[in-house]
């Protein structure tokens, strides 16, 4: 990728890495959305890596704080990884986020109602193509495969 676009806010090899979880069952992901006083918008759980963190534990971390779930498996190694391009957010022109998702199961699917987390679901990828999708979610429709969560576990 060429881009010839500089920052004047950081040097031009910055990511931010943000982490997800991908809970998949019967062919359908879970997503959550947002709270109106957010996004309003369907989204990924997970969210981003403190400076220094491990990405496992910064999701199990991030999960917690933003559902109120216990993950009681995670991948050893992340699924998907892509970077998104926010523009005009927290104050900046521009960055890239790196996202690294995992596969993850809950405990359970009793989930805390917070701004960032209102209601969850589980879509199929027919129904992640209509869904409103907040930013590096929307990728999400076109690399979505059931078939890559059927036997991360069972290794």
């Amino acid at each position: 990728m060429n881009n010839n676009e500089h920052s004047k806010d950081f040097p031009d090899s910055f990511y931010r890495v943000t982490v997800k979880g991908l809970c998949v069952r019967d062919g359908k992901v879970l997503l959550i959305h947002e709270s109106e006083a957010l996004s309003g918008k369907w989204e990924m759980p997970g969210g981003g890596l403190d400076f220094g963190e491990d990405p496992k534990l910064g999701l199990k971390r991030e999960l917690e704080e933003e559902m109120g779930l216990k993950i009681t498996k995670i991948s050893d190694s992340p699924v998907y990884v892509w970077t998104y391009k926010y523009r005009k957010l927290r104050n900046l022109d521009w960055y890239y986020s790196f996202v690294v998702a995992y596969q993850v199961e809950f405990e359970n699917l009793d989930f805390k109602l917070t701004e960032e987390c209102d209601r969850i679901d589980f879509f199929t990828k027919e129904q992640l193509q209509t869904l409103e999708l907040e930013g590096q979610a929307n990728r999400l429709p076109e690399i979505f495969n059931p078939e890559d969560f059927e036997k991360v576990f069972d290794k």
